[in-house]
């Protein structure tokens, strides 16, 4: 049984949970609620289909089965999956280590994230556009401040893109690496393989988008858009504790959002501050 966790990107929305074998396979973005899904013959080829969810307090809830699928083979296969979460520890380890980063158009160093795979057969499939992308400003409720509301400014989400785009230059580029447990990336080419000298893990941006700008503006886009994803962004696995530490307190404007996700992160950079969060967040639910 496979069982891991994989960034979802461009635009990051957190860590995607999953148990998986030959057969079947689980689903889930918050750790708790799982999607099985079994794998089958359709007539766009192989695929998945959707049989039913789980989670721990309800157990197995099925879904109408389409009556082309083997019921047997999958009952079978879901007798097995659900053992497995039944003993699944959350988070599950994050090992996509094969980054495509978008690239600064004059130094071409990494600028920001735009996908991530666990194996070089799906970095080499994969036909990825090279434009980053946000979540748009009315999910996040992130809205424009007076100021910018008074001026008629588009919403921060659209022009932190296309700050990122120019930044990128008119024929932007992206590159393949494989990031080392030390951070350090050796940049690949479309077979894999190593194609130049291993950048230090300083070259690329921990929170997955480059956060120092040359224009006050510019920086304070960047600055409040990852502030308010900051509770997401503590799932990440690899980061530092400094950077943890830095995220906790940007996360601590939003203490319901810190426990909703809490039971995803990898660590805790400071578990006093995080415990003060989820008591506000217990008190801010009674309120409600």
């Amino acid at each position: 049984m496979d069982t891991y966790a994989k960034r979802l990107h461009n635009p990051f929305n957190g860590v995607l949970q999953v148990v998986a074998n030959e057969q079947i396979r689980a689903l889930s973005f918050n750790g708790v609620d799982w999607e099985l899904q079994f794998k089958c013959t359709t007539p766009r080829g192989i695929g998945y289909a959707r049989i039913g969810r789980w989670e721990r307090s309800a157990g197995f809830k099925p879904f109408p089965l389409d009556p082309s699928i083997d019921r047997s083979a999958v009952e079978a296969a879901h007798g097995v999956i659900v053992a497995a979460l039944e003993t699944a520890q959350v988070p599950l380890p994050q090992d996509d280590y094969y980054e495509f980063w978008l690239l600064e158009d004059r130094t071409r160093q990494p600028l920001a994230l735009l996908a991530s795979c666990r194996q070089p057969q799906e970095m080499r499939q994969a036909t990825i556009h090279p434009a980053w992308k946000c979540i748009s400003a009315s999910q996040l409720e992130l809205d424009n401040t007076p100021e910018e509301a008074r001026r008629g400014l588009p919403p921060l989400s659209y022009r932190l893109e296309q700050q990122v785009k120019y930044c990128a230059g008119q024929n932007p580029q992206a590159q393949w690496f494989l990031r080392a447990a030390d951070g350090t990336g050796q940049a690949l080419n479309a077979a894999g393989e190593g194609v130049s000298d291993v950048l230090a893990a300083s070259h690329f941006p921990p929170l997955l988008l480059r956060e120092t700008w040359a224009k006050v503006a510019e920086q304070d886009l960047c600055a409040r858009y990852l502030q308010r994803l900051a509770p997401r962004l503590l799932t990440l696995q690899a980061l530092s504790l400094e950077s943890r530490d830095r995220v906790e307190q940007l996360a601590s404007r939003y203490a319901q959002e810190v426990a909703a996700h809490f039971h995803l992160y990898p660590a805790i950079a400071d578990t006093q501050r995080m415990t003060a969060l989820r008591v506000e967040a217990r008190l801010r639910s009674a309120c409600l």
